[in-house]
């Protein structure tokens, strides 16, 4: 008797803990992307942050330190479709920001789709995108799906950023034109610009933004953690002869156009104003079921492309970022209670240091040498140049040619795989399709989850750790590798019953849509696979203890 009460009881226990889980659910899930934030910038520019940006976040969230993406390449459009989905370009199908496209022999862009138009500007081409291209479904999909009345809402200054996060069945997902300086969209996602977008663009905030030169928010003295403020490594902004504060924006408008607001902290700020009129407008947190809104600031993978991670422009852009996300945190905070919205801040991708600042075994890749030897090699190995297209540090064979001279394409992969190994500067080189690997047995996973078969090239070849595209003798930096300076970024979750703390135990960053679907009992996008996240699962005040 005794046996069977306490079993009862237990049940009735497990039921109500069960049944409180889903009681509370947030009215708004906030996905922050940070494009090429590496985790490092947040240890590094610590002391420059205010209480209410980035140390709020991180003092009083959860840190998930030791984030990375599982694959290469680590490229804009691949990581926001990842961490939408919950998977991998071996499944979500955005396998670059472009990749080569076998039927038309053309680069495709990730976005594609010429069977829309611009709504919003006369520049036509600014607004033939959609998720056309996007082979899985996303997290806002399966809120859309689970009750339409939810909204899901994808801003960036990059049309690919404010895509790829929202999927198929979002209300919008709006961009920067940069030549008229205003927020488009296209017609995948309605025919006309709601009031209140029109109304925003007519502000012209970004030249209002710009009106005063760009000199440094602290003394420049007490930059630290950057280089020298001339660095001939550095790029350098369009009519400029060196990299020095300040810059007269006003000037570089008027010849260069609105769209220089990119390459400036500003683009952040513009990006989270119009995030604000998106929350108030479209009362997002304000409903009965769940929102969504993602907020892709691209401004710091213009500058740090530009500049480099270990620049003066760089450390004040972070600084002023942090500004403006603890004017953002506070404004929802004001608007819907913390307790009330879900906020994760991650990003896309790292960014490799500058060889010619950090020296050692790092170096540049002479890419045009690469692809004629590579040529050259196939000529004399095979009788014919079989190499049709090189993108991504992947080579894309010429199937009807090795189909019509009755080469063995299997042999042709194995030979170009060992002499790519043999190359200086390469780490690796694989056949994903075949199975064969030359490479750290972490490289040849991350290159497996990489590969789309029906995108993808041939074979797939790494560069030596920090080694970049000679393109960058021009100045600044890039990423795309499967290393840690590419992979690494952060993970924070904060607001909705999170308790702070932080982990230093590897995850992925593909496990953020699955974490998120546990939080509020909502089914994984289709295709993740991607696992939730324990520790923010147990940070989370109705599933842990009281």
């Amino acid at each position: 008797m005794t046996k069977f009460l306490f079993s009862t009881l237990l049940c009735i226990f497990s039921f109500s803990s069960i049944h409180s889980q889903y009681d509370e659910k947030p009215t708004l899930i906030v996905a922050l992307l940070i494009d090429q934030l590496r985790y490092d910038y947040i240890p590094k520019y610590w002391y420059h942050y205010s209480e209410g940006g980035f140390k709020k976040l991180v003092s009083e969230g959860y840190f998930n330190a030791n984030a990375h993406y599982s694959y290469m390449p680590t490229f804009t459009g691949v990581g926001h479709a990842t961490i939408g989905t919950g998977t991998t370009p071996s499944l979500h199908g955005i396998a670059g920001n472009n990749w080569y496209d076998r039927k038309s022999k053309s680069l495709l862009y990730c976005v594609d789709d010429p069977e829309v138009h611009t709504v919003g500007s006369d520049n036509e081409r600014e607004g033939k995108f959609s998720p056309k291209n996007l082979l899985a479904n996303t997290l806002a999909d399966q809120l859309k799906i689970l009750n339409q009345k939810s909204k899901a809402i994808g801003i960036s200054l990059k049309d690919r950023g404010a895509i790829l996060t929202i999927g198929h069945l979002g209300d919008a997902a709006y961009w920067f034109d940069a030549v008229d300086g205003k927020f488009i969209t296209s017609s995948y996602y309605m025919d006309e610009l709601p009031p209140w977008v029109v109304a925003f663009n007519e502000m012209d905030l970004p030249r209002k933004l710009m009106s005063s030169p760009w000199d440094t928010y602290k003394p420049i003295e007490e930059y630290v953690h950057s280089t020298d403020d001339d660095m001939p490594f550095e790029g350098k902004l369009p009519g400029y002869q060196s990299s020095v504060f300040p810059y007269d924006l006003p000037k570089l408008m008027e010849e260069y156009g609105v769209g220089i607001i990119r390459t400036t902290p500003f683009g952040n700020t513009y990006s989270f104003e119009f995030a604000k009129e998106a929350v108030i407008n479209e009362n997002l947190g304000g409903g009965t079921f769940t929102d969504l809104l993602s907020i892709s600031l691209s401004s710091p993978d213009y500058l740090g492309h530009m500049f480099g991670p270990h620049s003066k422009e760089l450390e004040d852009h972070y600084i002023r970022l942090d500004r403006d996300i603890e004017e953002f945190l506070s404004f929802l905070e004001e608007k819907l209670g913390k307790d009330n919205f879900l906020l994760v801040l991650s990003s896309d991708h790292g960014v490799a240091d500058i060889p010619a600042y950090v020296k050692g075994n790092t170096s540049y890749m002479p890419d045009r040498f690469l692809k004629d030897s590579l040529q050259r090699y196939s000529e004399q190995e095979f009788g014919e140049n079989v190499i049709e297209f090189v993108i991504n540090d992947q080579v894309y064979l010429n199937w009807e040619l090795i189909k019509n001279k009755g080469l063995d394409i299997s042999n042709i992969k194995q030979n170009l795989v060992r002499w790519f190994v043999l190359q200086d500067g390469i780490a690796g080189a694989s056949d994903p399709s075949g199975g064969l690997c030359i490479a750290d047995e972490t490289i040849c996973a991350s290159i497996q989850r990489g590969y789309n078969h029906k995108r993808s090239g041939d074979i797939f070849f790494v560069k030596s750790p920090g080694w970049i595209d000679q393109y960058n003798l021009r100045g600044g930096t890039t990423h795309g590798s499967p290393f840690p300076y590419d992979t690494h970024v952060p993970i924070i979750w904060y607001g909705f019953k999170i308790k702070p703390g932080i982990s230093h135990e590897r995850v992925s960053i593909k496990d953020i849509a699955p974490t998120i679907s546990s939080l509020i009992g909502l089914s994984f996008p289709n295709a993740a696979t991607g696992v939730p996240i324990t520790g923010i699962l147990n940070a989370a005040f109705h599933m842990g203890k009281k």
